[in-house]
């Protein structure tokens, strides 16, 4: 019995879960669209909110009814210049109005809009190699960190993708030590801590370059090399792996909910 209640209350948080998540989302009309049962015409481009979903009695999840409101929008004027606020569809008598639709309508005649902050993301980092910017000099070694980069969107009707994402990060470097870049007599390697900053684009979910540049910091035991690149500028590319800390509503890839044919 416990197992069945258990069951029951996971079932219907995932649910309220889902629902949730479509709650206060915002879609955009991707055509002329004409309700028969109101005659209310809603123009292309019209920008609108889910405010609720009522599931239909058949169980069908196609015949839900979806709650939403439209934004306030400006239009032609007759008579007068430029544009003014129309509110006809938006309010009466200083109540907001609710609109709805199908769920099979609404999943054909909208789609989904983002809001161009898409979340903080923390990831890992790797920079293969690092032109040295003082005297353009090119160098490989291990670099490895974390950053913290803060998501945009270039296009709010593109989920996750054409993303750029400005990020700093910290992390240790491998440092290949010379008689050419320090006072060493034999070749040897030390450590560095690394600071970076950078830009990051994510053209899809699978293809992303980003471009760094920091300081490496040589570890105390290693400053008497007298390293000639120490605590100064350093440009690279990097592969970035990355994980969502959070994400801006709306970042589900379907409309309100796949058509169930």
């Amino acid at each position: 019995m416990k197992k069945i209640v258990l069951l029951l209350t996971i079932s219907l948080l995932g649910t309220y879960y889902c629902i949730s998540q479509e709650l206060q989302a915002n879609y955009i009309f991707n055509t002329n669209y004409k309700d028969k049962t109101t005659n209310i015409s809603y123009k292309e481009g019209y920008k609108i909110k889910v405010i609720n979903i009522l599931p239909s009695p058949d169980g069908n999840e196609k015949n839900d009814t979806i709650i939403f409101t439209v934004n306030k929008f400006h239009t032609d004027t007759t008579g007068d210049p430029g544009y003014k606020l129309n509110r006809l569809l938006y309010e009466k008598d200083g109540i907001i109005i609710n609109h709805s639709m199908s769920r099979k309508d609404f999943n054909t005649f909208t789609n989904q809009i983002y809001s161009y902050f898409r979340g903080v993301r923390a990831g890992f980092y790797t920079i293969p190699f690092k032109i040295r910017i003082s005297d353009f000099d090119f160098e490989q070694n291990i670099n490895f960190g974390m950053n913290i980069g803060f998501q945009f969107r270039f296009n709010k009707k593109i989920e996750d993708r054409w993303l750029y994402e400005p990020s700093i990060g910290i992390g240790l470097s491998s440092i290949n030590l010379n008689n050419k870049n320090s006072d060493v007599t034999e070749e040897r390697t030390a450590s560095a801590f690394s600071t970076s900053f950078g830009l990051i684009l994510h053209f899809d979910k699978n293809i992303n370059l980003g471009i760094f540049s920091g300081l490496d910091f040589l570890g105390n035991n290693d400053k008497e090399v007298n390293w000639k690149y120490n605590k100064k500028l350093w440009l690279g590319i990097g592969i970035n792996i990355g994980f969502s800390l959070s994400e801006g509503k709306g970042n589900g890839s379907d409309n309100v909910a796949p058509d169930t044919n």
